[in-house]
């Protein structure tokens, strides 16, 4: 790779020897690491061989996202296709049964005559369910990724967790799909199953990494980039049916139709009732069933959108009153709790602040919280811990449960406390990362064409964005029916190229006008329309000099 373009794109994400260069720019399934380096592989397999050589009942205990429901999916498969018969899964209800494993749960699977349980993306943090499970007569194996707290689970029986301590797996950057999928590479291997049939899952992991927003970086770009592929051409129904209906504008699925399209749809079904119509609609094979239930994951993701609008609306008005303080709390009695950690999202990314949503349900008061870069918010959990039930998560991402008798104001005070401690004022400031200075004679579609293997695009490899300085605006005009967008023509050195800005139609009259000059930030894309492909900038920002 000799392009100066691409080679600084790549130095920018810290990608800069030859090996590494081409590692990236080919991502080879050969490449991933050997499954067998997580510490505990070879017990959790081993447990796998007793279940299936006892024939014993297996339930696999799942979470209530896209992560959770798709690395559910892709483990009952697997054990089944070893030839365990009896493989159940369990998803718990968000509102009724709260995260994880929990006593009543752990209660039906024992009644069901179970002697081993495997938890996917849960399980870190449940001492007290292992200990119950246990007394049962119940082996657990625990598949997550969350963060370590400050006590684990004891009695488990193989814990296949990257953040854990002493974990001797090379990449930490795996959702729990991931970890599953490394679990079934092992158990492919163990098992002496045809070498590389188990690439077909990766539709799988590839819809959970990016849903989770985990950083397609490492194996992850290796799952996704593959994964992609296969859900392009997937043989599951109920992806057929799902990705049928949501009417996507590419014919060709990448990281967007899955992070804003088939992502929110399969999480929209524990959000707004039980997750288990997505895990249903992954696992079917009839037809009429998987178009019945994309359906209704299509329409509980409109109910989702609007339950969101409303609750954000309402929880803005709460935190406008509480700054400048650094992190930004709302509460609501009757707030559905499957939206929370959205509005969380939303109240973050329009004030630039951690923020908590709080809401009641049958479990007490529970809550999602977002932050930004420099504040890690599971951390500041931990120190604040006195007042919680339970809590876990990732650095930008949390959920809890607020102790009874817990004092909320003390608990946000402390929070607070921690924030003054951590977050500087120019912390709080949204910066505009651009990725180099471009001319706009630079982009022809040898760079377009070159710029493609820089994708799979998301968390941790964004989409290149580009500065031109000195532009001129050629031409301006509203586009949208309520001429809400720009389609402007940009010119430099004689050299033109086609924009389009979203969002921007405020800004055009008396503001941008034919014939100014800016300042423009962009990112290169292709626009295709009636059989015609044609170079378009997608800008980011613009600013008059």
């Amino acid at each position: 790779m000799r392009n100066p373009v691409v080679l600084q794109l790549l130095s920018n994400r810290g990608i800069t020897s030859k090996q590494d260069i081409g590692a990236f720019l080919n991502p080879a399934y050969d490449a991933l690491h050997e499954p067998f380096l997580f510490r505990d592989m070879q017990k959790a397999v081993g447990r796998v061989k007793i279940a299936r050589d006892q024939n014993q009942t297996v339930f696999v205990y799942g979470d209530y996202d896209a992560d959770g429901v798709a690395s559910s999916v892709l483990l009952v498969q697997t054990l089944r296709g070893l030839g365990i018969k009896d493989v159940q899964a369990y998803i718990p209800h968000r509102e009724k049964e709260g995260y994880g494993l929990n006593a009543g749960a752990i209660d039906y699977i024992a009644a069901e005559g179970a002697r081993l349980i495997i938890t996917v993306d849960c399980g870190t943090s449940s001492v007290s369910e292992v200990a119950y499970a246990r007394s049962k007569g119940i082996d657990v194996i625990i598949c997550d990724h969350h963060e370590e707290p400050a006590e684990l689970p004891a009695e488990v029986v193989a814990f296949l967790n990257p953040h854990l301590s002493g974990e001797t797996y090379p990449f930490k950057g795996l959702a729990a799909a991931g970890v599953v999928f490394k679990f079934v590479q092992a158990l492919w291997q163990f098992f002496e199953l045809p070498r590389g049939h188990e690439k077909w899952s990766l539709d799988l992991v590839a819809i959970a990494t990016v849903a989770d927003m985990m950083p397609l970086v490492g194996e992850n770009r290796v799952f996704v980039a593959f994964g992609l592929k296969v859900l392009n051409k997937t043989k599951r129904q109920g992806l057929r049916s799902l990705i049928s209906g949501m009417q996507a504008k590419s014919p060709e699925l990448g990281t967007y139709e899955v992070g804003f399209m088939i992502g929110p749809r399969l999480n929209a079904a524990g959000r707004i009732d039980h997750a288990s119509t997505a895990y249903e609609l992954l696992e079917t094979s009839d037809p009429a069933k998987a178009a019945e239930l994309a359906q209704a994951l299509d329409q509980a993701n409109k109910e989702r959108q609007s339950q969101t609008l409303a609750i954000t609306k309402e929880a803005e008005e709460q935190v406008k009153g509480q700054l400048p303080a650094k992190v930004l709390v709302a509460k609501g009695e009757d707030w559905p709790v499957g939206v929370v950690g959205l509005v969380s999202g939303r109240i973050t990314e329009q004030f630039w602040r951690p923020s908590l949503v709080v809401a009641r349900s049958e479990k007490g008061l529970v809550g999602s919280g977002r932050s930004i870069p420099g504040f890690n918010i599971t951390e500041a959990l931990s120190e604040a811990s006195e007042y919680l039930e339970r809590f876990g998560g990732h650095e930008g991402a949390c959920g809890f449960t607020l102790k009874p008798d817990a004092d909320v104001g003390a608990f946000v005070a402390k929070l607070n406390q921690i924030a003054d401690a951590t977050l500087a004022d120019a912390d709080l400031v949204k910066a505009l990362r651009i990725d180099m200075e471009l001319s706009l004679a630079r982009i022809d579609w040898e760079l377009v064409e070159l710029l493609k293997k820089l994708e799979p695009h998301g968390v941790g490899n964004p989409t290149p964005t580009f500065a031109s300085y000195g532009v001129r605006v050629a031409d301006v005009f509203l586009m949208g029916q309520a001429g809400q967008h720009l389609r402007i023509k940009l010119e430099q050195s004689s050299v033109l190229h086609q924009a389009v800005a979203f969002g921007f139609g405020q800004y055009f009259h008396g503001t941008l006008n034919q014939g100014d000059l800016i300042d423009a930030v962009y990112t290169i894309d292709v626009n295709e329309w009636n059989g015609r492909r044609d170079i378009q900038l997608k800008v980011v920002d613009i600013k008059k000099p």
